[in-house]
């Protein structure tokens, strides 16, 4: 299949172009000139680099010529944040450019990551678009597969597992509640999931609540930082999402979310990993095999920065 991959320099989106490619298809990656391609590693070499913007009806257009699936990975970014763009322009409008250009040119295919726990019933301006573009692609009349995964390793690596190493001995989590079930899920499991989908009979016309093989509350995870790190801390205290949320609308600017998104996404939930093991046959890394790699990853780049 000839594919065309919207967020092929992300995280998820390159391996998905990666796992594409290794499956046989031919891939063309929608990027800007500024877009850094090194996430895609050996693979840069067999993807056709197409320089356009999905708000870009024109550039859209020439971009799909002679495709027949979509990968969409993106999110509104510090960078178009800076150009004035919103969630509806990017994680909507983005989309539904997306959608018009693809039923005009035949697109047989939509493969798609939006969130865990979107909905009709969310507020954020967040949640609402992606919910709404969710939406779009299912009435599109196009055969689509939607994955909604929950929290994914790699954002742990960029706050959990620091957060832990700095405060050390303690029994107190500062930033959010403890009994809070979680099911993160490696980004390089979502992506092959991703490319199996493209062609996966078992996928067609499905959303996807996609999470790891092990459900287990923030607090004790916590816990299971802190004992790879060999730190002595037990963390038996915690804010709660309304607390978390008070503290927000107080002081809005000190927050990187809006209380509208905290209410959002701090979901106490489990996500059943059955269908996904069943559909896509995919074994999952787990918990305790990704923390001792990556907590001693972040444990070295810190003190590389130290030096």
């Amino acid at each position: 299949m000839n594919v065309l991959v919207i967020g092929a320099t992300g995280d998820v989106g390159s391996e998905a172009a990666k796992f594409a490619v290794q499956k046989g298809h031919t891939a063309r990656a929608l990027v800007r000139k500024t877009s850094n391609r090194d996430k895609l590693g050996e693979a840069k070499d067999r993807i056709e680099f197409f320089e356009g913007d999905m708000l870009d009806k024109a550039s859209l257009e020439a971009a799909m010529d002679g495709m027949e699936g979509l990968i969409i990975s993106i999110r509104l970014t510090p960078a178009e944040v800076e150009k004035g763009r919103t969630y509806q322009d990017v994680e909507l409008g983005g989309i539904k450019n997306l959608v018009d250009v693809a039923k005009e040119k035949g697109i047989k295919k939509i493969i798609h990551v939006s969130a865990a726990g979107v909905g009709p019933h969310c507020v954020s301006d967040m949640y609402r678009a992606k919910h709404q573009a969710e939406e779009t692609i299912r009435h599109s009349g196009i055969d689509y597969t939607i994955f909604k995964p929950s929290g994914m390793f790699k954002d742990f690596q960029m706050f959990h597992i620091p957060m832990v190493l700095k405060l050390g001995e303690t029994n107190t989590w500062p930033t959010g509640p403890l009994h809070f079930r979680m099911n993160p899920l490696s980004h390089i499991d979502l992506a092959q999931c991703m490319a199996d989908a493209l062609t996966n009979p078992a996928a067609s016309n499905k959303s996807f609540a996609i999470g790891g093989p092990d459900c287990v509350m923030q607090g004790d995870f916590l816990n299971m930082i802190a004992k790879e790190a060999g730190i002595n801390a037990h963390y038996t205290e915690g804010v709660s999402k309304e607390q978390l949320i008070e503290r927000v609308k107080a002081n809005p600017q000190k927050s990187f979310f809006t209380a509208e998104q905290l209410q959002d996404f701090l979901n106490d939930s489990i996500i059943d990993h059955t269908p996904i093991k069943e559909t896509f046959g995919i074994t999952f890394e787990r918990v305790e095999e990704y923390l001792k790699k990556a907590v001693p990853e972040v444990k070295a780049a810190l003190a590389k920065q130290q030096k």
